[in-house]
């Protein structure tokens, strides 16, 4: 199944930083079960590096927002991917790929020299 494109600011967070993502769905008709899964990778969708669970919510027939929690990574100096992927009903509908990464970052202990 393809993922399509999604639009997203690149943002910069801390190694473990707890976060949350709010996804807004247009899901009809109204009163469907649903779930969505929000995870990032640094490998380009491959592994899981950190996920907000399957998030339950039932859909209302409009535009509706849907908080979607997540820790990430504690590795640093990395670009994440970020993927999310839906479910009506428990069926997967195709996932989507933001068009930007979020930035862990990492820096070393300086080296200081006095002159």
């Amino acid at each position: 199944m393809e993922r399509k494109r999604m639009k997203m600011v690149d943002p910069v967070f801390g190694p473990g930083e707890a976060r949350t993502a709010i996804a807004t769905f247009p899901v009809k008709p109204a009163g469907l079960a649903c779930t969505a899964e929000l995870w990032l990778s640094r490998d380009g969708g491959a592994t899981k590096d950190a996920t907000s669970g399957e998030i339950p919510f039932t859909s209302t027939g409009v535009d509706q927002s849907v908080s979607l929690p997540v820790s990430m990574p504690v590795d640093g100096g990395f670009a994440y991917t970020v993927l999310i992927d839906p479910k009506v009903e428990g069926v997967p509908i195709p996932g989507y790929i933001a068009d930007e990464e979020v930035v862990i970052p990492w820096m070393g202990a300086p080296q200081v020299t006095w002159q």
